[in-house]
């Protein structure tokens, strides 16, 4: 009768040690995984904005460019309604140029920015999705037209 009641004891154990376990190893992989959604993140919006400083700022098609750029990883939106990247929608992406003004010439910026990001976790009791409290945001100065074309003039002179 102890013997049986020994083998009961046991599994309750094992029970109870590989439930704490399985949460552990469920909360390293939900890191891993918010991790990695934040590095690519950071990546496809240092691109995007590595992007808009090289080509020449236009108001009215730039900001859409930028914007497909972070969700496609293209400047032109596709056709049809393809995936965008991790779940990203237009809302969430947020592009700021600061034009020159007349005194400083040199001044002009190009912000790119993802707020309210909702990352995806894989374990059911976290919950269905947290808005992540921090922004992904990429600064650059814009490149000087002026500086452009002495840069071009000087590369074509023999």
């Amino acid at each position: 009768m102890r013997r049986q009641s020994q083998r009961g004891q046991s599994m309750v154990e094992a029970t109870l040690v590989l439930l704490v376990f399985f949460t552990l190893l469920l909360g390293v992989i939900d890191c891993g995984q918010v991790l990695f959604a934040h590095e690519s993140l950071v990546e496809r919006v240092r691109s995007a904005v590595r992007w808009g400083v090289v080509h020449p700022w236009n108001q009215n098609t730039a900001g859409d460019s930028i914007v497909n750029l972070v969700l496609y990883n293209q400047p032109e939106a596709p056709r049809g309604n393809p995936p965008t990247f991790l779940g990203l929608q237009r809302e969430n992406v947020v592009v700021r140029h600061q034009a020159p003004s007349a005194d400083r010439p040199d001044d002009e910026t190009l912000a790119v920015t993802i707020v309210n990001f909702r990352s995806q976790f894989f374990s059911p009791w976290i919950g269905s999705a947290v808005v992540s409290p921090r922004a992904v945001s990429i600064t650059a100065p814009m490149a000087s037209r002026q500086a452009l074309s002495s840069v071009q003039t000087n590369y074509a002179q023999p």
